[in-house]
């Protein structure tokens, strides 16, 4: 049976039919030993004076590319024979391991022969599917055959191969059987109730398939091999966008009449079908031909081409080879084993993913699944791939390939290839390199802390004078000269001074000035406050004035003259509490290496100037206020006392004498009675009543003038008006009043306050203005407030004189009328100079805050 077979396959000549006449096939005279691959039965036996070992085939036809092995090393039948006893038990001890552990056999049926690309992909992916199983819960043993059908395909060949492979595994049961291609699935539709009647079987690969074929055929399943011509078609149109010609290369295979087909279905999902254009038979050469004479909007699209017009016969990857080389165009294709050989690239269909598919199956059978339940694979397994090289051929860039494409035969690039190690040693280099960065850096900065440190501890020290002059009440222009003197040494430059402004008068006083001459200026000394620019000062920022404007200012100009500053200077405003005071001047820096940055220290010690300044300004304003406290509260003790003698003296010398004579009348009437004189009695009567109807005037007089009834009953508008109405009877003067009758009306203690800094304004008129003229108005305003003023024509004063050191009866009135106002929580304005007369006016919430 081995030799007919062997002599079908053609690999031994006509007439070899014995294992005698083997060595005949090979070279005469060489030693030969034909082995299977197989370890059943090694014995050593002589052909024609040469040891030949002969065993069973196992698929593995005898050629002449059989192993060459020279036994004569072997002479001694001893050690053949124990080689041989070896070899037996060796084989007894595997066959009782085997019955004591039971494997699985799965027989792998390939279409083509050992090498063939696409065979060889869809075993490597068998191979890889069934290494997944856990060899502790499966044992599997694989057995493996090869048809040959891309070259020997021919009926009798079919028969002849199905005999063989009954009666090599008479003996043997299979649990599956994996069909890979066409070829070995239809082999199997045919032969195998012959030969594996109850055995499952599991094909992949195949391309040409129909439902029908599986009538009576339910221990059948699989893979289907779907090629996506559609889609390979459209990337290889987007990759050449001026294609108008699309050859298709196929031969009368079985591939390629059902790849054929396939087109015929998907022309009606294409743009263009005339742009396909299917060669007719033809052979090699004029195939070359026409693929080496395409114009350049033509693309090539591979099927199969195994055989040519004259008969003769290529393997797939030769029949590709060939038009490859020829062809001027770029080449498509719908297989992955095609890849390696001249093919831009595709929609491809795996070989290794149909063989890992198709062994997932067979585990399954394996595992207890019955066949008939598991359906027929046929989704797509396929993947855009395409070959760098024959895109650098046709200047395809990768980035137009498809999303997810795969790409063979990259260059190599170290940064691809060790992506993540760059990055890491990058990583590392940037890290120490920030470490030894923030180390310079912090060396730097501490360098600069270092020279800082002694402007800050100057400053410190400084600013500690200032605030410890504050506290102990000693800050002075001698405190502020001592400061200038140490801003001026800081910063080298000739002269320095303190000015501070008062915007009522609109002047700017100097406080103290450091120059390097010792050149005085007098304290006090005033000058007009615009020359100093107040408005960009309150803004809050350091000010340099350079050129005609540095000259405008009388003071700092005549300094630069006289110290030899440059030609400007710097002004640093004081700001207490968001309010400007005065400015802080500097000449120019004579050292160019300092900057206006360098001022930010000046601007400190500014600021802490600022705030010692307005402290001792608090502080005096503070002792003021409190001595004028004193001398209102000694005026208020002295105004009790007055106003106790004038009642005092009102009641003993108006009202005690007129009590008096009313007695003695009284008296009198009394003895005229008794006497009987009544023709004197009615003048007495008259007399008493005169006497006191006058009392009772005085009484009433002195009762409204400590506290008049009708402000409780009436209010302020119709009092005021009443008051002023009394005051016009005696005086010469035009009182004017503009205080309308209030729908609500205010508390009685603001009504009295109003009332009575009518009453002080009228008696400061009528003592001191020498006025003709008085208004007063009384409104009420939006936002709540009560708007008291009193404004006459008369001869005015001066308001600075007067607080500080006027007469004291009329310094009084005003501190009096301010500290009521202030009690309740309102404003006291009051606005004069000598020859405009004077407005007081009063603000005072309607309602008393508590």
């Amino acid at each position: 049976m081995i030799s007919s077979f062997i002599k079908k396959k053609g690999a031994l000549e006509k007439g070899v039919a014995k294992k005698r006449d083997i060595k005949k096939a090979f070279l005469p005279g060489a030693p030969v030993l034909i082995y299977s691959g197989c370890a059943d039965s090694l014995f050593p036996r002589r052909v024609g004076g040469r040891a030949v070992v002969a065993g069973p085939c196992n698929g593995q036809y005898l050629s002449k590319g059989a192993i060459l092995f020279d036994f004569f090393v072997v002479r001694s039948l001893f050690v053949r024979y124990f080689m041989v006893a070896a070899v037996c038990l060796i084989q007894c001890l595997a066959g009782g391991f085997a019955q004591a552990s039971p494997h699985k056999r799965i027989l792998i049926l390939h279409s083509f022969h050992k090498g063939h690309v696409w065979n060889d992909s869809i075993s490597q992916g068998i191979d890889t599917g069934l290494a997944r199983v856990d060899a502790s819960t499966m044992g599997i043993r694989a057995y493996y055959e090869y048809m040959d059908a891309e070259r020997f395909d021919d009926a009798d060949h079919m028969h002849q191969l199905a005999d063989f492979l009954n009666n090599k595994y008479r003996d043997m049961a299979f649990d599956v059987i994996i069909a890979t291609d066409d070829s070995a699935f239809r082999f199997l539709l045919g032969e195998k109730k012959k030969i594996f009647p109850d055995t499952p079987v599991v094909f992949c690969g195949v391309n040409y398939f129909e439902e029908f074929e599986m009538f009576g055929h339910d221990r059948f399943t699989g893979v289907v091999e779907r090629i996506d011509i559609l889609a390979t078609v459209r990337t290889a149109l987007r990759l050449h966008p001026r294609t108008k010609k699309i050859l298709v290369v196929v031969d009368q295979s079985d591939t390629s009449i059902a790849t054929i087909k396939t087109f015929v279905k998907n022309f009606k999902e294409m743009e263009n079908p005339a742009i396909f254009q299917f060669i007719p038979t033809l052979s090699m050469e004029a195939l070359q031909d026409e693929v080496s004479s395409l114009p350049p909007d033509s693309i090539v699209l591979f099927v199969n081409f195994t055989m040519d017009k004259t008969g003769r016969k290529f393997t797939m990857q030769e029949g590709l080879e060939l038009v490859a080389h020829a062809s001027n165009a770029p080449i498509y294709t719908f297989w992955d084993n095609y890849l390696e050989f001249g093919v831009v690239g595709g929609m491809m269909a795996s070989g290794s993913a149909h063989g890992e598919k198709a062994a997932e199956i067979a585990l399954r059978i394996l595992s207890g699944t019955p066949v008939q339940s598991i359906a027929v694979f046929k989704e797509s397994l396929n993947r855009h791939m395409f070959d760098y090289r024959q895109m650098v051929r046709f200047n395809i860039k990768e980035a137009s390939l498809p999303p997810g494409a795969e790409v063979i035969h990259v260059p190599f690039s170290f940064y691809d290839t060790y992506k993540e190690l760059v990055w890491g040693i990058v990583a590392s280099i940037a890290g120490l390199g920030m470490i030894i960065l923030i180390l310079v850096m912090n060396t730097f900065k501490r360098r600069r802390v270092e020279r800082s440190l002694t402007y800050y501890s100057n400053q410190l020290r400084v600013l500690n004078t200032i605030d410890r002059a504050v506290l102990a009440g000693s800050f002075s222009s001698e405190t502020v000269r001592d400061v200038l003197h140490y801003v001026r040494g800081l910063y080298v430059c000739p002269w320095a001074c303190v000015v501070t402004f008062d915007f009522e008068k609109k002047r700017a006083t100097v406080v103290a000035v450091e120059s390097a001459s010792g050149q005085e200026v007098a304290e006090g000394c005033s000058f007009p406050i615009g020359e100093f620019n107040p408005e960009a000062l309150a803004r809050g920022r350091r000010m340099t004035v350079l050129g005609d404007e540095a000259a405008k200012n009388t003071l700092l100009s005549r300094l630069s003259a006289v110290e030899g500053g440059l030609d400007g200077f710097v002004s640093v405003p004081l700001m207490a509490n968001d309010e400007l005071i005065g400015s802080l001047n500097l000449s120019r820096f004579l050292d160019p290496g300092f900057t206006i940055e360098n001022l930010d220290i000046v601007k400190e010690v500014a600021t802490s100037l600022a705030v010692a300044i307005q402290s001792v300004n608090l502080i005096e304003a503070t002792l003021q206020h409190g001595h004028e406290l004193e001398r209102l509260s000694a005026k208020v003790f002295e105004m009790q006392e007055t106003t106790c003698r004038k009642i005092s003296f009102e009641l003993h010398d108006e009202i005690g004498q007129s009590l008096t004579a009313a007695t003695l009348n009284l008296a009198a009437m009394k003895k005229m009675i008794a006497a009987g004189g009544g023709a004197r009695l009615m003048d007495l009567l008259a007399d008493t009543e005169e006497i006191v109807g006058h009392l009772y005037e005085q009484a009433h007089d002195l009762s409204i003038s400590l506290w008049p009834p009708m402000l409780r009953d009436f209010g302020l508008g119709p009092t005021l008006r009443w008051y002023l109405s009394r005051i016009g009877e005696k005086v010469d003067l035009a009182l004017h009043l503009d205080a309308p009758d209030f729908p609500q009306r205010p508390s009685e203690e603001i009504e009295a306050a109003v009332y009575r800094i009518a009453q002080e304004a009228l008696n400061n008129i009528l003592k001191h203005a020498r006025a003709s003229r008085v208004n007063i108005s009384l409104t009420r305003r939006t936002d709540g407030m009560i708007l008291f003023r009193v404004e006459d024509d008369g001869v005015g004063f001066d308001v600075q004189e007067m607080s500080a050191g006027g007469p004291r009866s009329h310094k009084m009135g005003l501190l009096g009328m301010r500290e009521r106002i202030a009690c309740l929580g309102g404003r006291f304005t009051i606005t004069s100079s000598k020859g405009t007369g004077t407005l007081i006016s009063t603000e005072i919430p309607w309602e008393r805050e508590v």
